[in-house]
């Protein structure tokens, strides 16, 4: 049984529903884990610098942080368990499958949850699936969250 558990998440409607059963089964499995969030590389505005404002990095993480603990907090009151676990947030930038693998070995992970896709179709055309990056080079197992199908 897994004792530490990284549940990948974004912004998007499936983000919630991710952190939703990520949160439900480190209760349910007695697992530590953590929620991580990658946020795009800055190097992915370069040349728009003249229509951001000059701390468009700072701003987008904050609302980044403010979005994922809401998802936490949403999913700790939607489904309350008797005792009171804390959960830790990471916020990364970079490539997302490369940063949440790179975390799960930093860290020795058991488990991986992922959403089956992210939040841009742009994205998933171009560089591919980070749910299929991460099920294909993670140093663990992987669970890729599809909502309607939760086994536990």
């Amino acid at each position: 049984m897994p004792k530490k558990m990284l549940v990948a998440v974004d912004l998007s409607k499936l983000g919630q529903a991710v952190v939703t059963y990520g949160h439900s089964l480190a209760h349910r499995l007695n697992v530590e884990t953590t929620f991580i969030h990658v946020m795009p590389a800055h190097q992915l505005w370069k040349g728009y610098e003249p229509w951001f404002p000059p701390n468009f990095d700072t701003e987008i993480r904050e609302i980044a942080e403010k979005k994922i603990a809401y998802f936490v907090r949403k999913a700790e009151e939607d489904t309350p368990y008797p005792e009171h676990k804390s959960h830790s947030i990471v916020y990364a930038s970079g490539d997302p499958g490369e940063q949440v693998i790179e975390y799960a070995k930093q860290h020795h992970m058991d488990l991986i949850v992922v959403g089956y896709k992210g939040q841009s179709t742009l994205e998933q055309l171009i560089v591919g699936s980070t749910a299929s990056k991460i099920a294909r080079y993670a140093p663990c197992s992987v669970l890729i969250y599809r909502p309607g199908f939760e086994v536990l």
